[in-house]
């Protein structure tokens, strides 16, 4: 009998993470029915009653003990102490998120597996190529909508490191490129280029988080599906954290 060896622990993670969801919600659903009785576009005959806020307030600290539990769980996830935890735009929230929903590394696969789930693959629509997203009469999607949210929020996060970090200097040097490329072009406004340069930069990141997480595994790794399949060069390493600075 074989028995595989793991470094990925028997974990509540994922149902902290939904449970997590559920009262944001929760949270915000109350924030948003204050919100419309304080600016009078809903009306109640009576005041509003105390225990809206107090409810709110419970939310709110449920919320705090939530991410307090998700960042003890980290602890036990070996790619987030010696990888994940030390990329700069990537906290106890993302890495949670992150952990909670991307399944581990399988032997013969790569990162493209996790691209296929978040619906990071582009279609022809229109002549141009786009992300997958729900549209009418098309059925339904076959990515994890979660998953491509989260990955949005990490892009988002990358670029707002102002002091730097390598996946911000990653995106930088995307829409550089993409902005000399289609220099003129009308179809490439600055919010496609924008978005475009992110997506690239989450890609790499992913690629670089499978990575370090099948080495941990102890799976042997195959080339990027661009450099294996389609003749690409260039292959760019992982960054990896010195002297206790992150990346």
């Amino acid at each position: 009998m074989v028995i595989e060896v793991t470094t990925t622990p028997v974990s509540p993670l994922r149902h902290l993470h939904d449970t997590r969801v559920s009262v944001q919600k929760l949270r915000v659903q109350i924030g948003n029915r204050l919100s419309s009785l304080e600016r009078g576009v809903d009306h109640v005959d009576r005041p509003v009653p105390n225990v809206y806020d107090q409810v709110a307030g419970m939310a709110a600290e449920m919320e705090k003990a939530l991410d307090h539990s998700i960042q003890q769980e980290l602890q036990a996830w070996p790619v987030y102490d010696a990888w994940l935890g030390h990329v700069k735009g990537i906290g106890p929230g993302f890495s949670g998120q992150l952990l909670a929903m991307l399944l581990p590394p399988i032997a013969g696969k790569g990162p493209s597996s996790w691209y296929k789930a978040a619906g990071l693959y582009t279609e022809q629509r229109d002549g141009l190529s786009r992300l997958p997203r729900a549209r009418a009469g098309e059925g339904k999607i076959t990515y994890h909508p979660w998953l491509r949210q989260c990955l949005w929020n990490i892009g988002e996060s990358f670029v707002k490191q102002g002091g730097g970090g390598y996946y911000r200097n990653v995106y930088d040097q995307a829409k550089a490129r993409l902005s000399a490329l289609h220099m003129g072009d009308a179809s490439w406004p600055p919010h496609r280029l924008h978005s475009v340069a992110k997506w690239k930069t989450v890609k790499l990141f992913l690629a670089h988080l499978w990575e370090a997480w099948a080495e941990l595994e102890g799976i042997p790794q195959r080339p990027p599906y661009p450099i294996d399949v389609l003749g690409h060069t260039g292959y760019i390493p992982r960054p990896m954290p010195q002297d206790g600075k992150r990346i």
